[in-house]
């Protein structure tokens, strides 16, 4: 499927026109949040990005080889139209991003997504929560491990979630039970040079089921039980060197959430992570896995969010990988107009591989991968944000002699928010 640039540089002109021919007279409004247009029982809320970018090494490639540097010049305007009806709430949204490359146009991508929710409060008891969306997307070159295309991997995917609830906010137990489909489709480099599938054998639909019970044991403090199931099912049929990914995915958790406890609120899980392969050529894998998120509020103008998981991942080289992740984020305001967010994450992979892949043996590739990020934010005025950030990502891998023996990348960015 090839996407009209010239068309979606109309729509972006189009829209980031209108955004701020209504945007100037709301300037001398009152400071505060943006408050939307109203338009009959529908609120409208436009918004726009503007973004350049300056990236030394755009295809993430290692020291030993030959690194390109690129700018990145990034439009992104959206809308969502929301409308009320007593408790439920329903929106839809549009957005679009294009970004184009100084070093090449072959890399200028623009992406779109649809997306529509509604969420209903049936009683003090229940309520349902339905969300759809449908996104035409891209993955940079050099961004997917084990994936050497010579432009980048476009890609159609729809997404449907559901998310019942029963139970008051203040009972002494309630449950949700949640359901999700995913089908993700590539559009490009679907067959190599000698007409086997390439990115064909990416294409696949996820389906996930899982319930999870809230036991309250303080005011403020729940237990919690969860068990979900994640399929994974890839179109491409079975051929010569390769092996089906289809496998399925379920964790068994336990855990605690609390809210404004000492200043912090957080939810912690703790259990079994098991991976089945449908390819017997596959190594099946059972392991402790926990996911986790707390944030710190020392001070009211001042907080810390940490993040840490141990989760199995799908993998485009090697079908799996065991994911260790570690994450902190530390957001400070310094005044009503200026604001910082530090953050540094961790991700450790071992990945998996099959009796027939030509690879080292399972868990022998071991990925490190740190990134670290700086944003610092200035309120111009009450609709307009502007900012400049810097961010570094650094990968190693022992599987140096591979196709992703890991990299180096800076990140230099100047930023532009605008909504109403």
């Amino acid at each position: 499927m090839k996407k009209d640039i010239r068309f979606e540089s109309k729509l972006l002109s189009v829209a980031i026109a209108s955004l701020f021919s209504l945007a100037l007279p709301a300037v001398a409004q009152d400071a505060g949040k943006p408050a939307g247009i109203p338009w009959g029982p529908v609120v409208a809320y436009p918004e726009v990005d503007l973004g350049f970018k300056s990236d030394d090494n755009i295809y993430s490639q290692h020291s030993s080889r030959s690194r390109s540097s690129s700018n990145i010049f990034v439009v992104a305007p959206k809308i969502k139209l929301e409308a009320k009806d007593g408790p439920h709430v329903y929106d839809v949204g549009y957005k679009v991003e294009n970004g184009s490359h100084s070093f090449s146009s072959t890399d200028n991508y623009t992406d779109q997504a649809l997306s529509a929710n509604a969420a209903w409060k049936f009683s003090g008891r229940s309520g349902l929560k339905l969300g759809a969306e449908y996104m035409l997307g891209h993955d940079a070159r050099g961004s997917v491990p084990g994936v050497g295309h010579n432009a980048p991997d476009e890609y159609h995917q729809t997404s449907l979630n559901a998310l019942y609830g029963y139970g008051a906010d203040g009972a002494q137990g309630r449950f949700e039970v949640e359901a999700g489909w995913i089908s993700k489709r590539f559009d490009n480099f679907r067959f190599d040079a000698a007409s086997n599938p390439d990115n064909t054998k990416r294409d696949r639909d996820d389906t996930k089921l899982g319930g999870t019970f809230f036991w309250r044991i303080a005011p403020k403090t729940q237990l919690v039980l969860l068990v979900a199931q994640t399929n994974y099912d890839y179109k491409a049929s079975s051929f010569a060197g390769w092996t089906t990914l289809d496998s399925t995915d379920r964790k068994y958790q336990a855990g605690v959430t609390w809210e404004a406890t000492a200043n912090t609120t957080g939810i912690f899980k703790v259990g079994t992570v098991r991976k089945n392969f449908s390819d017997a050529a596959r190594n099946d894998f059972s392991q402790s896995g926990w996911e986790g998120a707390v944030k710190w509020s020392p001070l009211t103008y001042s907080n810390f969010d940490f993040v840490s998981s141990r989760l199995p991942s799908e993998s485009t080289v090697a079908g799996a990988s065991r994911d260790t992740r570690h994450g902190a984020t530390w957001n400070h305001v310094w005044s009503s107009q200026f604001s910082t967010a530090l953050s540094y994450n961790l991700t450790e992979s071992t990945y998996e591989y099959s009796a027939t892949d030509t690879r080292p043996a399972s868990g022998s590739q071991k990925d490190k991968t740190s990134a670290l990020g700086l944003k610092l934010n200035y309120k111009w005025t009450r609709i307009v944000k502007l900012g400049v950030g810097y961010d570094r990502t650094d990968k190693t891998s022992s599987n140096f002699v591979g196709t992703d023996p890991g990299y180096k990348k800076n990140i230099y960015s100047i930023f532009l928010n605008a909504a109403i």
